[in-house]
């Protein structure tokens, strides 16, 4: 009896042991493709990635998504890039397909990676990010929330889903709410790099046009948000 009561309380504590490796596992590889991305000294664009690409359209898109997941984890690769990319290297139709993929799996690795890793990290962000703990303390519901913070895009978007994965936010509220607040600007991306390799093209200059849009209206909502916050707060 005794030696299966040992038996059992090892076996706790292996458990326990193996949870909390689980839980911080996706934050050290974060940190560990942080450092790899920042200490590299390589300066990543859409053209130094497009020599990596194959030539096998499966292949590419493939290769692509990785890239998408890649960049989920290192919290500065401006996603933008892989947009434009996706433009550049497939058909209009493909290209809008798999830049949606490639989104959904971006959105989706930190979310995951603040859910294993607990409420702690939650209350971490906040204090490193203080427009979240601005933006998060109001009534509105979670879906508002996750489509807001994208529409405005004041803060790291991997940090955002990160939080709203700490704070146990239902999966299928949070990506909806993002993908749809992403949507607009993965759309104009894309677009952009359709027509990089023609500038002087009509769909080239309205893809920057609503791209530079896109981003003064994204101010202007965050503008006024706050201002009618802190009236109502007055």
């Amino acid at each position: 009896a005794a030696i299966w009561h040992r038996t059992v309380i090892l076996l706790k504590n292996v458990k326990k042991t193996l949870i909390m490796i689980l839980r911080f596992l996706p934050l050290i590889l974060c940190l560990v493709f942080m450092a790899i991305y920042l200490f590299s000294g390589r300066e990543i664009t859409a053209e130094g990635l497009m020599n990596y690409a194959p030539d096998n359209p499966w292949l590419a898109a493939t290769f692509l998504i990785l890239l998408y997941a890649f960049k989920s984890l290192t919290i500065f690769f401006p996603i933008i890039i892989l947009n434009v990319l996706g433009g550049f290297l497939f058909e209009p139709l493909t290209a809008m397909l798999v830049n949606f993929i490639g989104v959904l799996v971006e959105l989706s690795i930190p979310y995951w990676v603040g859910r294993l890793s607990g409420s702690g990290l939650a209350e971490k962000l906040k204090k490193k990010h203080p427009k979240l703990s601005e933006l998060m303390n109001d009534n509105s519901n979670e879906f508002f929330k996750s489509f807001f913070l994208r529409v405005i895009s004041c803060l790291p978007g991997d940090a955002v889903s990160m939080y709203f994965g700490a704070r146990k936010v239902k999966f299928s509220t949070f990506l909806t709410g993002s993908f749809l607040g992403t949507l607009p600007g993965v759309v104009t991306a894309t677009l952009l790099g359709m027509s990089i390799t023609d500038p002087d093209s009509p769909m080239f200059w309205i893809s920057v046009g609503f791209t530079v849009g896109i981003s003064v209206i994204s101010f202007l909502i965050y503008f006024f948000w706050k201002k009618a916050k802190k009236k109502t707060s007055t």
